[in-house]
Order: C-alpha cells, then structure tokens, then sequence
C-alpha cells in the first residue's frame, strides 16, 4: 500500500510518539563521532555491539556501561560531561531534523493528533534542539528516559506508556515512531503499533533494516511521503 495520508492514520489513532535521535533528527552520526573521539583517545575501538547497547539507553546507564566496559578510571559524570561538551553544540546549533519530519509534525498537529516525544536524549539537549528547529509547541508532551525514574533503557515499554499517558491517548491507539530496532521492541510490549524510520547507525545493517520493517505495523526510509508503506 501506498504511503498513508495523516487522514488515514486519523481513522486508526489518536496519539503519534516520536523518538527523536535517527528518527525525527539527523544526529547518529554525531554520537557516533562522540564514541569514535572519546573512546580512541583512550586506546578502545567503537565496535556495533556497543553501539547497539548504548544507542536505546539514558546517557547515565551508558556512562556506566562504558566505564565498565573498558575499566575506565574516569567518573560516571567525568565521562557523562565529555559527551556532552562534544555533541552539546550540535544540538544547540547544527543537528537538523530529517527532511519532510517537520511537514510531518505540523500535519499531525493540524489534524487533531495529540503528539509526544520519547527520547533518551538529556532533557537540556531535546529542549536546545526542539526549539532551534521550531517544533517544541507541537508536542503535547516529552519525555526523556532520565525523566522515568527505574526505567533502564528502551527496551521496556516504560517511557511510551508515560508519554502515552501524558497526551492523553490508550497505547492502542497510539503509534510510535522509532529507529532502533530494541526500542522498537520495547514500545510492543507496551501495546503500541510501531512505524520504523530508517536509519543506517540506528538499525545497524540493512538486513536489520528489512527484519524491523517486517515486524513494525508501518515502515518508511524517509519522511518524503512516497517511502512510507503500510504493511
């Protein structure tokens, strides 16, 4: 089937959830610049099982991770503020959303849709970004993981059951939007219908890209209306 207009989707939810880094932004890469720098300067390879971990978690629970890891000597907030100092400007001032994410937002706010943000950027980071782009007043909520206190990551529905509540919508009639094939997951076993967004670093390899738009309700490469497909 053809990409599905907002009005269809209208007919099938009532509440839109949209996960931010690889999915609304074109800001992967920059992570996974942040890993490249912080981990080489310390003699350590980015390898894509420690993307795949630290891509769906809070920054905390990846600080930890990474300190674990590779038995770093550097504090949790030591490495947290590295990061941070390294991917904070381009947020504040050169992460762009992905071309036609913005039409989508203003679309779905127009028609009536209650609209959320699910994201495992901090909450500084998701605010600077949002509003560089002019799209923080189409959200009628967002959330970020270090706002669910005792949800670790992505992978448990946690975070989309908080968002769905905050806008005001049952997770069966709501449709998340991710890039992550664990955070897609994640959002399932909460009961919402999932749309995968493509994203090279997110899903880490096109056979994972095929695999994750076979288990997703709907799936799309980019957000120029003819690559969105309802299965």
């Amino acid at each position: 089937m053809n990409y599905p207009e907002i009005s269809v989707i209208k007919n099938l939810y009532d509440g839109l959830i949209f996960d931010l880094d690889g999915t609304l932004l074109d800001s992967m890469n920059l992570w996974t610049q942040a890993d490249v720098s912080f981990l080489s300067k310390r003699g350590f390879e980015v390898t894509p099982d420690y993307t795949d971990y630290v891509k769906s978690v809070s920054i905390e629970d990846a600080a930890q991770y990474t300190k674990d890891r590779f038995n770093l000597p550097d504090s949790i907030q030591d490495i947290i503020d590295e990061w941070n100092t390294f991917v904070g400007r381009g947020y504040r001032e050169t992460v762009p959303l992905k071309p036609g994410a913005k039409e989508y937002l203003l679309n779905a706010h127009k028609t009536g849709f209650k609209i959320g943000c699910a994201t495992a950027l901090t909450r500084p980071n998701t605010d600077a970004v949002l509003k560089r782009c002019d799209v923080y007043d189409l959200f009628d909520a967002i959330l970020t993981l270090d706002d669910i206190k005792g949800c670790p990551d992505k992978r448990h529905p946690d975070i989309y059951l908080k968002t769905s509540a905050a806008i005001g919508t049952l997770p069966s009639h709501t449709l998340v939007f991710e890039d992550v094939p664990l955070a897609a997951k994640g959002a399932t076993l909460g009961g919402f219908d999932v749309c995968a967004i493509f994203d090279i670093v997110g899903v880490g390899s096109i056979s994972n890209w095929e695999q994750m738009a076979k288990e997703c309700k709907f799936s799309s490469q980019s957000w120029i209306p003819t690559s969105i497909y309802i299965k």
